[in-house]
């Protein structure tokens, strides 16, 4: 071959490897594809995450004193704290021999009847995985544990000479006990101070709480409370972000894209929503004009890594501690717990959670939607989306200087408010229609599921105040009443 014709194929074989080459970086930059997409989804954490441990958080302590006393109190430190001071996780963690601890599977007529008596109880919105409830809280996972799948409750009774703990599975609906040998001292780790924690929550006073049959004379054991003070005030708010903060707003669009934001587009449609897209929708951030914001990302194809429950939780903690982390972006503080966690549909591999936030130590309900939801698959986040509100700190700490009075009285909010709440259930197909004020009370009565104290976030867009409240639950439909007067102020199906 002589020379000009080796020197002509060489000129060719550059030209078709500069097409391809400029036809890649073309299809990079313009088909949604960047260099950082083809790697393993990973999230740098520039906020504060929260201890997992802390995230982990029972909806309520039941505290059984005997004789048919009880209360109900907030976790708090009481499940988990690093302080010195007794906590039911540390009590759980001595719990012992290790070495011999029986496993065996009761009726829940037994589980009911431990429940009965002296006792303390754990109680949780949602099911957590055997060996992630260990390893969360430092417990060691026997392999006697592996006939238990979930974890929803957990409490310990001095029935079986108080050597007993016992779980329910609220993913399967099964109780078990947990059975240890008697310590061969009395300085084994196994000799947990169950009792002890049960007498120093007694000897401080505490709220009476009975089952509301005991009031209404009604089948049902929600514990409903005799009397309640408190020192809950409204107080105002502002909405997280507003439509006429463009320069906040796209300082919030930046977290969700950063080296790639020079190539999303941005839509702000009529009513003011603002939609930032990066490609042709494989990643996009919606800022809503309630002050809500949501990010959506297509998953990875390909992607099919496995996450344990907690790893899929600690991927959407990390997630959030890097798009505004637990705060407004203005920097209110709230104090996040993990309200529920669901399994996602069609054997994908990850979960929704769902959280809730506490203003000083008060638990902030919200009537329409959830403060954060991230949604988890195989290690990447597809869904974000967070409601928070903006509050001045001083006006909270204003409200901790008020006196306490005493809220209206539970059973009589569930008295005074029984058509309201019958028409309702009734709108929604609960119950049958009935002029009988007797036959509404007694079903409301016996369909209360929970009452609490706390403070709700009204649907309503004119709301400027954040109002203390009653929240009642009868089914699976929540009513907010006002803390003081029982007038009714909302609802949440």
């Amino acid at each position: 071959m002589s020379k000009p014709n080796v020197i002509e194929n060489i000129k060719n074989i550059s030209l078709v490897v500069l097409f391809l080459t400029t036809v890649l970086l073309l299809y990079f930059f313009w088909g949604n594809i960047s260099f950082d997409g083809l790697k393993s989804p990973s999230i740098q954490v520039t906020g504060e995450v929260p201890e997992t441990a802390v995230i982990l958080r029972p909806e309520q302590i039941i505290l059984n004193f005997g004789a048919e006393n009880y209360t109900v109190v907030p976790p708090g430190e009481l499940w988990y704290n690093n302080k010195e001071t007794g906590s039911f996780v540390e009590e759980l963690v001595r719990f012992g021999p290790a070495e011999n601890i029986l496993v065996e599977e009761i009726t829940y007529e037994k589980y009911q009847q431990v429940k009965g008596i002296k006792s303390i109880w754990a109680s949780f919105n949602y099911a957590i995985p055997i060996s992630d409830f260990c390893s969360n809280f430092g417990i060691t996972k026997l392999q006697s544990y592996d006939v238990i799948e979930t974890v929803t409750e957990i409490g310990y009774s001095t029935a079986d000479r108080g050597n007993s703990l016992f779980i329910y599975d609220g993913k399967n609906r099964k109780q078990y006990r947990l059975l240890a040998e008697d310590p061969k001292d009395q300085d084994n780790k196994g000799n947990t101070k169950f009792p002890a924690l049960i007498d120093s929550i007694e000897a401080e006073g505490y709220n009476i709480y009975y089952p509301i049959s005991s009031y209404l004379g009604i089948a049902n054991d929600t514990l409903v409370p005799l009397s309640v003070e408190a020192n809950l005030r409204s107080f105002p708010f502002l909405q997280d972000t507003y439509s006429y903060q463009t320069e906040k707003i796209s300082v919030i669009a930046e977290k969700f894209f950063g080296g790639n934001f020079d190539f999303v587009r941005k839509i702000t449609e009529e009513n003011g929503t603002v939609i930032y897209m990066y490609g042709y929708g494989q990643n996009v951030l919606i800022v809503n004009t309630d002050g809500s914001v949501e990010y959506k990302e297509t998953q990875l194809s390909g992607n099919t890594m496995e996450q344990s429950f907690s790893g899929a939780l600690e991927t959407a903690l990390n997630f959030i501690a890097s798009h505004g982390a637990w705060e407004s972006f203005e920097g209110a503080k709230l104090t996040p717990h993990l309200k529920n966690a669901i399994p996602l549909p069609n054997n994908e591999k990850g979960y929704r959670f769902t959280f809730d936030i506490e203003i000083n130590g008060n638990r902030l309900y919200y009537e329409e939607g959830e403060p954060v939801t991230v949604d988890v698959i195989s290690g990447q986040v597809i869904y974000y989306k967070r409601h928070f509100i903006d509050f001045d700190q001083e006006d909270i700490e204003a409200v901790e200087t008020y006196t306490a009075e005493n809220a209206f009285s539970a059973v009589n909010l569930i008295a005074q408010n029984c058509k309201y709440i019958y028409s309702l259930l009734h709108q929604s197909g609960e119950v049958n229609e009935t002029s009988d004020l007797d036959v509404m009370l007694n079903e409301i009565a016996a369909l209360v599921k929970d009452m609490k104290i706390g403070y709700v976030k009204l649907a309503d867009k004119e709301a400027t105040e954040i109002p203390p409240v009653w929240v009642v639950t009868v089914n699976d439909t929540e009513f907010y009443f006002d803390l003081y007067t029982a007038d009714p102020i909302g609802y949440s199906e």
